[in-house]
C-alpha cells in the first residue's frame, strides 16, 4: 500500500511519518532545504506577481508545506511540519535526491477485509481495466486517467471491491451524476453473492448505505461550510437540506469512511472539495477518476495532495482503436471581430447575443438532425440556452434550474437515441451517459481547454450503428477569447486519433463539413 516501506537507519535524521490525510517531517527541515521543498509542494497561481505586489516578501508562491499548527493552512490543524499524504512521492524523491536520511513510518489506521463485496460474473473486465484495479488495490490511493468510455464506473466499483471495506464514499459533482454512478454500482457490486445496496445522499434524497454516492455539494454543508462553485458549474442543489440529525449523520459518514472515490477530480484543487478531503481523516484508500484529473490553472499539486500519483492513464486515442469510442471530427468555423472591452462584455456580445454566430449555430444544428445525428449543444449561460432554444424549432434546453422529472425524462430519451435537438447548460459537461449522441455543437467556447475535451466526451462513446462523431468548435477571433480557441484546438491535436480541421474564412462552412 502506497508503496510505504519503514527504513531503520542509525543516523536517520528525519522521520516521514504517514497518515491518511497528511504526513509530518519531525524534526522539521529547515534553511534552504525548506525553501525548495515548499516550492516542490507549491504552485504560482495565475497572475502571481501582480498578487504580490504589495504583499511585503511574498515570492508569488503558494504551497502545502505546512510549518506548524500555527501556521497551519489545512482545514483540518495539524501539528508540525507537514504535507498532504498524497505528495509523499515528491517528498522522497527530493531527500534521496539531495542525500537527506530519513524513516518511513506508516501511522495508518489497520483495515480489515469485509469478506462481502465481489463483482458480477455479468462484467466482463478489459485488459486496462484489470490493470487499472490491480495497480490501485496494491498501491491504495491514486489517480485514475482515463478517457470518457473507459468504464471508469466499473473500475471504481471493481476497486471497491477488491479492497473490500467499509464504509465507502463515492463523490460526485452534481445530482445527475449520482443518479447514474448509483445505477452503475447497483448493476455491478455484489454483497454475499446479492446485488449490493448502494445508498445516496444529495439532491434531497438520503439514503446512506454501506457504500454511498455523495454530491460534494451536499458533504461540504454538511461540514458547516459554504458551497463555492467550480469555474463555470451551476449549484443544481440550492434546494438541497436536511435537518441537523441528519446532517450529523452525513457529517460522520464523511469523517469515518475507509475509501474514498472521487470522480470529475478536475475540480479537486477547488476549496469546498480540499475541505473535504481533509475531513475524510479515517480514508486509508483514496482514489480520484477523470479523463481530465488536471487544472488550466497549474495548482494540479493539490489535486495531488489528495490522492497521490496516477497508477494508469487510457488516453482516447487508445481507446479508438481499441474501438471502445468512435473517432471524433472536430470543425473550427472562424468568427471574427474587433470589439473591444472586459471580459464579461466581450462574451456576451461576441459570443451570447452575436446574431450572426448563433444563426451559424442554428443551421448547422438543423443539418446535422437532417443527416439523422443526434445533436448535442453545449452553452456556458443560461441566456445563451433560451435565446438557441427560441431560434431552433423542436429543441429543448436544460439547466441546473430544471426540474428533476424533466431532466430524467430528456436523459432517458436521448439515451434511448430519440432523435431532436438538446441544448444543455454546464450541468452536461462531464460524466453524463448518453451513448447515441454523435453530434456536438460546442456554442458556449469557454477558459478551459480540458473542459472542452470532457464535453467531447460526451459524444464519443461507441454505440450500435455509431461509426463517428461530428464536433462543431469556434475559433473566436476576437479579444481574450482568440487565446482560449489556440488552447482548444492544441489539446484536441493531442490526441492522435482525433480528426481536427480549422475551416478557412473564405469557405462555404456547410460544404465544408461532411456530415
Amino acid at each position: 500500500m502506497l508503496d510505504v516501506k519503514e527504513t531503520i537507519q542509525i543516523a536517520t535524521s528525519h522521520r516521514l511519518v504517514v497518515g491518511n490525510v497528511v504526513t509530518r517531517i519531525d524534526p522539521p527541515i529547515r534553511g534552504e532545504h525548506h525553501a525548495i521543498l515548499k516550492k516542490k509542494l507549491g504552485y504560482q497561481p495565475e497572475e502571481s506577481f501582480w498578487m504580490s505586489r504589495g504583499k511585503g516578501h511574498w515570492d508569488g508562491w503558494i504551497t502545502t508545506l505546512c510549518f506548524d499548527k500555527a501556521r497551519c493552512r489545512c482545514h483540518e490543524k495539524h501539528d508540525g511540519m507537514h504535507f498532504p499524504t498524497g505528495c509523499l512521492s515528491v517528498v522522497r524523491q527530493y531527500f534521496e535526491e539531495s542525500n537527506i536520511s530519513y524513516s518511513v513510518f506508516d501511522g495508518r489506521n489497520k483495515v480489515e477485509k469485509t469478506k462481502r463485496f465481489s463483482i458480477s460474473d455479468k462484467i466482463k473486465l478489459r485488459d486496462y481495466q484489470k490493470r487499472i484495479i490491480e495497480a490501485g488495490s496494491k498501491k491504495g490511493r491514486g489517480i485514475v486517467k482515463a478517457a470518457t468510455g473507459a468504464g471508469k464506473t466499473v473500475i471504481s466499483a471493481a476497486l471497491i471491491a477488491e479492497l473490500d471495506a467499509v464504509p465507502v464514499v463515492f463523490l460526485v459533482t452534481s445530482r445527475d451524476l449520482m443518479h447514474q454512478a448509483r445505477k452503475e454500482l447497483q448493476s455491478v457490486i455484489l454483497d454475499m453473492g446479492k446485488p449490493a445496496k448502494i445508498g445516496a445522499i444529495g439532491g434531497g434524497v438520503f439514503e446512506p448505505e454501506d457504500i454511498t454516492i455523495m454530491t460534494v455539494q451536499t458533504a461540504v454543508r454538511s461540514l458547516g461550510m459554504s458551497y463555492k462553485k467550480f469555474d463555470d458549474d451551476e449549484d443544481d442543489e440550492k434546494d438541497s437540506s436536511y435537518d441537523g440529525s441528519k446532517q450529523q449523520i452525513i457529517k460522520d459518514l464523511i469523517e469515518n469512511c475507509t475509501i474514498m472515490i472521487c470522480d470529475e477530480i478536475q475540480h479537486w484543487a477547488a476549496e469546498t472539495c480540499q475541505i473535504v478531503s481533509n475531513s475524510m481523516k479515517k480514508a486509508r484508500f483514496r482514489f480520484g477518476v477523470s479523463a481530465t484529473p488536471w487544472r488550466d490553472q497549474g495548482d494540479d499539486i493539490l489535486i495531488d495532495g489528495c490522492f497521490g500519483k496516477p497508477v494508469a492513464e487510457v488516453s482516447a486515442s487508445e481507446l479508438i482503436k481499441a474501438n471502445v469510442l468512435v473517432k471524433p471530427h472536430i470543425f473550427f468555423i472562424p468568427v471574427s471581430s474587433n470589439m473591444g472591452g472586459s471580459y464579461h462584455d466581450v462574451y456576451k456580445k461576441c459570443i451570447v447575443s452575436n446574431e450572426h454566430r448563433n444563426h451559424i449555430v442554428k443551421s448547422m444544428a438543423e443539418q446535422l438532425i437532417g443527416s439523422n445525428r443526434k445533436v448535442l449543444i453545449l452553452v456556458r449561460m443560461i441566456e445563451h440556452g433560451k435565446i438557441l432554444e427560441s431560434m431552433i424549432d423542436g429543441s429543448v434546453f436544460i439547466s441546473g434550474e430544471t426540474d428533476k422529472k424533466k431532466r430524467d425524462d430528456i436523459l432517458s430519451r436521448m439515451r434511448a437515441g430519440h432523435p431532436g435537438v438538446v441544448i444543455a447548460s454546464t450541468i452536461f459537461d462531464e460524466g453524463i451517459d448518453a451513448k447515441p449522441l454523435d453530434a456536438l455543437i460546442l456554442a458556449g467556447a469557454g477558459k478551459s481547454p480540458t473542459r472542452a475535451l470532457q464535453r467531447i466526451g460526451r459524444v464519443i462513446r461507441s454505440n450500435e450503428n455509431k461509426k463517428d462523431a461530428i464536433v462543431i468548435d469556434f475559433f473566436d477571433d476576437v479579444k481574450y477569447l482568440r487565446t482560449h480557441s489556440k488552447k482548444r484546438e492544441k489539446l484536441y491535436r493531442s490526441e492522435k486519433e482525433f480528426v481536427v480541421n480549422r475551416i478557412g474564412k473564405d469557405m462555404d462552412l456547410f460544404g465544408e463539413i461532411s456530415l
